[in-house]
């Protein structure tokens, strides 16, 4: 009985390989095989924009989109991670977190699972976040709930209770977080990477574990006080609202919302004051792999070459068939991806290459990626190879208008970036004027070898001596003498 069992599934085995052979006769199903065939290009349409701003400084801005009966509702209060308090880095974040755990609401103090319980009551759910010069709270819902949720987002963002427990809570939450950073080589890498780029300057700022221990409730309570102003707090309101509607809304739920009297003054735009080494080892004993980063110029959020430097960035690592992955994971399999990213500031910006490989690859991996950055300067990108970079950002920029939350995350950005809001119907032709010599002036510009600041973080053993001969002054920092808030990124170092 087995041996004709056995027998059939052989039999059956056989079958079905020679169906599936090369040359096999199918039937083709016309219609449901054959691939769809490919439609027209649509074009991307971005909505008009309505901007006001209230008397007591507080900024309205209505991006209508009436696909679906969905509202995302946005506030952006322009203060993050730059405006922390010195020694307690990480403040403007703690203080996003704690807005959601807890608020005044209709003369009582609502709890972090009240708030949750309302919002799903509503059909969403209650999002904060901090980063660069922003801090944010968002919700979708449908149209008929928009008052109820817009009343909810308002208390949370004027009246929050920042309870002490919560932020202990919090403070827990953040340092299990940073000890999981600490064991990763690619986010020391990361966090090494923008000291050493930065140094001193406002956007080289890291959250350690004993910036967290050190920020108390007050700390929190003095940062919301100072930073949530009315002046310095856009509501945006994206998808199926009317004008009227929406400013009708905005004067009855932040009217009455008075600014401080006194003001905080803007933080002062602050430029690189990177490393004097350009190469900064981390021994990591005991890592799975390296974490390899080089930190490069890039250009200010003013700046008029910024679209260029855009397209410049996604030739060099924006996607999988982009420069750095073509080099570093498909001709060479030193790693399973190499990308890259830039951020802008005012008074300067940073582009960062990044991958992760083994420890005897590590040094190779670090020429390999500062190659491509001086590469680009000598060898522009080919037509075919900059029209599917092009079509990558402009096909990520379309997706995003699709939604009520990509609309209101791309005005949020722009916001941020401090670039008016009409800007944004320009950006696919501005994306796609750029020129293969645009891209090579601005690697020539900005990536040559001087500004370059490179990171290896694993185990430096193991890596073997090839380390050893990488090109420059080296600083080698232990993992457990590592100390981010440090110029000389360790314990005991001026």
């Amino acid at each position: 009985m087995m041996h004709r069992t056995r027998r059939a599934a052989a039999l059956l085995a056989a079958a079905l390989l020679a169906a599936s052979a090369p040359g096999a006769a199918t039937a083709a199903t016309p219609g449901v095989d054959a691939p769809p065939a490919p439609q027209p290009p649509r074009p991307v349409v971005v909505p008009a924009f309505t901007e006001q701003v209230l008397p007591n400084g507080l900024t309205v801005v209505l991006a209508p989109r009436h696909q679906a009966p969905v509202v995302t509702i946005a506030l952006l209060v322009r203060a993050g991670t730059e405006a922390d308090p010195p020694g307690r880095t990480g403040t403007a974040a703690m203080t996003a977190a704690l807005l959601t755990k807890g608020a005044r609401r209709g003369g009582r103090n609502v709890t972090a699972t009240e708030l949750a319980r309302q919002a799903e009551a509503l059909g969403g759910t209650l999002d904060a976040a901090s980063g660069w010069r922003s801090s944010t709270l968002t919700m979708t819902v449908t149209r008929p709930k928009l008052p109820a949720a817009a009343a909810l987002l308002a208390d949370v963002l004027q009246r929050p209770t920042l309870a002490p427990a919560e932020l202990e809570r919090a403070r827990a939450q953040t340092l299990d977080s940073l000890r999981v950073s600490y064991s990763d080589p690619g986010a020391v890498a990361g966090m090494v990477a923008r000291r050493a780029f930065w140094g001193g300057s406002a956007w080289g700022s890291v959250v350690t574990p004993p910036s967290i221990q050190r920020i108390g409730p007050a700390d929190v309570r003095a940062f919301h006080a100072a930073a949530y102003q009315p002046a310095r707090t856009v509501l945006v309101l994206a998808g199926d609202v009317e004008v009227a509607e929406g400013l009708a809304l905005a004067r009855r739920l932040y009217g009455a919302w008075q600014p401080p009297s006194a003001a905080r003054q803007a933080e002062p735009a602050t430029a690189a004051q990177p490393l004097a080494e350009p190469l900064v080892l981390v021994d990591m004993p005991g890592s799975g792999q390296s974490g390899v980063v080089v930190a490069a110029p890039f250009v200010a959020t003013d700046a008029a070459d910024r679209r260029i430097g855009q397209v410049a960035n996604a030739v060099l690592g924006g996607g999988y068939s982009a420069r750095l992955n073509q080099e570093v994971r498909i001709k060479r399999g030193l790693s399973y991806g190499a990308f890259s990213e830039a951020e802008t500031h005012p008074g300067g910006g940073m582009a960062q290459a990044s991958t992760q490989t083994s420890h005897p690859n590590a040094a190779q991996v670090l020429q390999l990626l500062r190659g491509e950055l001086e590469r680009l300067a000598e060898a522009p990108p080919e037509a075919d190879e900059l029209a599917a970079r092009q079509a990558t950002l402009v096909g990520s920029f379309a997706r995003r208008l699709d939604t009520t939350g990509g609309l209101s995350s791309l005005v949020v950005a722009q916001l941020v970036q401090g670039r008016p809001l009409a800007d944004l119907a320009k950006t696919v032709d501005e994306i796609l004027a750029v020129t293969p010599q645009q891209v090579q002036a601005f690697a020539q510009r900005h990536w040559r070898g001087a500004g370059l600041r490179g990171v290896i973080a694993g185990d430096l053993k193991a890596a073997g001596d090839a380390l050893n001969a990488l090109p420059g002054p080296v600083r080698r920092v232990a993992i457990d003498r590592l100390d981010l808030a440090q110029p000389g990124l360790q314990r005991g170092t001026p």
